[in-house]
């Protein structure tokens, strides 16, 4: 997952058009690899899984980024990124799908800030990427790895095409942030007409930043069915990070919901939390995360009648260490284990391809290396 460095140098391109000026590609590199080595449990045990395999981090990229300063005193900056190079070719996470296209778009920067479309991970996203590794590795306690609502399969780390977004400029340490997606277009025939949009805002005061976001998508599928016309997904979420400058710690909860699936289940709900501690050390930083979701509230669509689903939540934790080698390259140790409860997942009706309903609980030992440039 993912580009956080990157990400934050573009960011930082947004609000400061005054220095852009006309400019050649600046080519960009970001790339995580690790050896992993552990294993997965699965249906109480009696189903284990070795895992000894060379992965590549979910972020890696090349990107491009052009800018160019307008004369009605305006700035342009286009950015095209390339994911899914896969180094590693056995990473399942990719498989054979090969190189596609990332976060891609051109954006207009000036006293309103950023205007930008394209196609775009949003803020909702993002602002969870507070782990220390970009949420590269999707396990342990990072933020991004419990975003999602198991049961329905809808998942707030999402890349959004066709979409429009603002950014404004800081006013006095406040950041306003929204995001419209049109969405996929519907096939002929079809009463789905899938779309969606994010508002946030963010505030910064010396070692304290602050983060709140809402998001809301209608008419988008469930369990890779496709879109599916009366589904509403919706999320809340508020971020908390101080810097007490012998550690730093961040910290997020969240709410995400989605309704009118049809078949059994008509609304599935969950909360859930983050945190990461990090702490610096002469030649590096020790990190720890930890992340959870509780239980899964279901409403029944005959009855009406909510409920918890017992054995339905995740959780996890990873602890490392990074060590510097140079300002572009680190290298890291990291233990990282996860627990999804047996009801986490599930069929909601006979059509979908959700994964069958198992209790699964990993381990893994990785030692990598992270280049940027």
């Amino acid at each position: 997952m993912k580009k956080a460095l990157i990400a934050a140098a573009v960011a930082g391109a947004f609000i400061a058009p005054h220095a852009m000026a006309a400019d050649g590609a600046k080519i960009g590199i970001y790339w995580p690899m690790a050896i992993n080595i552990g294993d997965t449990d699965e249906d109480n045990g009696s189903v284990s899984t070795t895992n000894e395999t060379i992965l590549d981090g979910g972020g890696q990229n090349l990107n491009f980024t052009w800018t160019d300063s307008l004369n009605n005193g305006m700035g342009l900056i286009a950015f095209m990124q390339f994911g899914n190079l896969t180094a590693s070719n056995g990473d399942p996470r990719f498989g054979a799908n090969g190189v596609d296209s990332r976060d891609s778009y051109i954006g207009l920067t000036g006293d309103h800030g950023m205007v930008a479309f394209g196609t775009n991970e949003h803020f909702f996203e993002t602002d969870f990427i507070y782990d220390g590794y970009g949420a590269d590795w999707a396990n342990g306690g990072e933020g991004l790895n419990y975003i999602n609502i198991g049961r329905t399969g809808f998942n707030f780390t999402r890349r959004d095409g066709e979409s429009v977004w603002w950014t404004s400029a800081p006013m006095n340490g406040l950041v306003a942030k929204a995001a419209y997606t049109f969405g996929p277009a519907a096939a002929r025939g079809d009463v789905s007409d899938a779309k969606g949009h994010q508002l946030g805002i963010q505030y910064s005061s010396g070692a304290l930043r602050l983060h709140a976001n809402i998001a809301n998508y209608t008419d988008y599928g469930v369990n890779g069915s496709g879109n599916q016309a009366g589904t509403e997904a919706s999320g809340t979420a508020f971020i908390a990070s101080y810097d007490f400058g012998s550690f730093s710690i961040t910290g997020g909860m969240f709410d995400l919901e989605q309704t009118g699936m049809g078949g059994a289940e008509d609304g599935v709900s969950v909360n859930g939390y983050s945190i990461n501690i990090t702490m610096p050390t002469a030649g590096g930083r020790i990190i720890l995360n930890i992340g959870e979701q509780g239980d899964q509230d279901v409403t029944n669509a005959t009855t009406g009648v909510t409920a918890a689903v017992n054995d339905s939540g995740r959780s996890g934790f990873d602890i490392g260490y990074q060590h510097d080698f140079s300002a572009n390259t680190y290298m890291f140790v990291r233990y990282a284990t996860q627990e999804s409860g047996v009801n986490f997942n599930d069929d909601l009706d006979a059509d979908d391809n959700d994964i069958a309903d198992v209790n699964s609980e990993s381990d893994n030992l990785m030692l990598g290396v992270v280049f940027s440039y």
